[in-house]
């Protein structure tokens, strides 16, 4: 370029980052009329974008009230009507979403929710200009293109983050912007449903896709059957509409492919066969119970009170059983009991020493006291008065 663009950035940045609405207001169409000029003068290239965009960046990031934080939202945004080809208008886009990348794992939670504010500006202004193109093909695959390569791509350089925030905002801003045809919205969705084949991707982002894109379709779907059931008027679908069987066709394609796991391939069969019920207009969500292929008659279902009522009677026998057993084994462990204590010469053990105590179940059982231990035996050859010696030496020659 023929400026030298880092210190024009500086100079930006101050003035956009004022708090007083007149130099805000000058700045930035200051900045507007400048780089409109620059651009017919000599294209922006990717580098002097990505300076621009980060300069951008902080001054956002600097703005803390919340009204000017969304009118410089959508004044960045804007930028993309000042640049003079189609070319630069993509670049820019490109640069945005690359700087914000890059700066996304600084961004802490109390800012966050500006930067995600500027996302959805900027997107909504790429599709309000693809709108007023008619969104016509050759310049939306441009933009497209773009996607793929940065919040539609599975790319882990790019931040999962963003990713995930642009699939979560895509069909409410292609919904703003209208004017779309049931194969543009399939072409629109292709990418996304090509990265639900891609095995690269993570499962968070899987997920993302799974739950904000194609699930807020069939639940969209689903809403407007059920009102249809439960209002006596006409539902006219509002908002963008989806050809399903094409959708189901694309998701069966990439749900066979081979190097898919079982379980993301599972995942995908399941939206194939909803998306099916949408083209049928079914509700996605409703479960038909499965028909029986046979019928049961009157004596079927006698029979199989008569085996119920057999196996009730045969477990209470089982368990009378169980007690029997249980009582014997005691019985008999008490009797072993008793033989070892008279081989042992401990056969004399009086009947008030065994006592019944209760347990939580009610049940009683014999459990013997503790005895008391008795006392040490003398040592052999020691006699009374040695004892009596060391107890005094123990005591320090006092007398008890």
């Amino acid at each position: 370029m023929d400026v030298d663009l880092a210190s024009v950035e500086v100079v930006f940045a101050q003035k956009l980052a004022c708090g007083e609405p007149a130099t805000r207001q000058r700045a930035l169409r200051v900045l507007h009329d400048w780089i409109r000029d620059q651009s017919a003068r000599k294209p922006f290239d990717e580098a002097d974008l990505m300076r621009l965009c980060k300069g951008l960046h902080y001054v956002l990031w600097m703005q803390d009230k919340m009204i000017l934080q969304e009118e410089l939202a959508d004044r960045i945004a804007g930028l993309i009507t000042i640049f003079t080809s189609e070319q630069e208008k993509l670049r820019y886009v490109s640069c945005f979403l690359k700087s914000l990348s890059n700066e996304w794992p600084h961004i802490d939670r109390w800012r966050m929710d500006k930067f995600l504010m500027a996302v959805r500006r900027m997107v909504r202004s790429c599709f309000a200009h693809l709108a007023s193109l008619k969104w016509k093909k050759e310049v939306r695959d441009e933009y497209w293109n773009v996607f793929r390569k940065t919040t539609i791509s599975a790319d882990k350089s790019f931040n999962e983050g963003l990713k995930f925030h642009f699939c979560s905002i895509l069909l409410d801003e292609l919904d703003k912007a209208g004017s779309l045809t049931k194969k543009q919205v399939t072409a629109c969705l292709k990418p996304y449903i090509e990265l639900l084949g891609d095995k690269n991707i993570s499962e968070y982002l899987f997920k993302s896709i799974h739950d904000e894109i194609f699930k807020a379709i069939l639940q969209e779907k689903s809403d407007s059957v059920q009102a249809a059931v439960y209002s006596s008027e006409e539902n006219d679908e509002a908002g963008i509409e989806f050809s399903y069987n094409e959708i189901a066709t694309l998701l069966f394609e990439e749900g066979k492919k081979e190097n898919l796991n079982a379980k993301r391939r599972k995942t995908i069969y399941a939206l194939v066969e909803k998306f099916k019920k949408c083209a049928r207009g079914q509700d996605p969500h409703h479960f038909e119970a499965p028909i029986p292929k046979e019928k049961l008659t009157k004596k079927d279902y006698e029979e199989a009170e008569k085996r119920a009522v057999e196996l009730a009677e045969s477990f209470k026998q089982d368990k009378k059983n169980a007690r029997k057993l249980k009582s014997q084994i005691k019985k008999r462990a008490r009797e072993a009991s008793e033989s070892a204590r008279t081989e042992t010469g401990n056969a004399d053990v009086p009947e008030d020493e065994i006592t019944e105590v209760r347990k939580g179940s009610g049940k009683k059982t014999a459990v013997p006291k503790v005895k008391k231990g008795k006392p040490l035996m003398k040592a052999k050859g020691v006699g009374k008065k040695q004892m009596l010696g060391q107890k005094k030496k123990k005591n320090g020659g006092k007398k008890n």
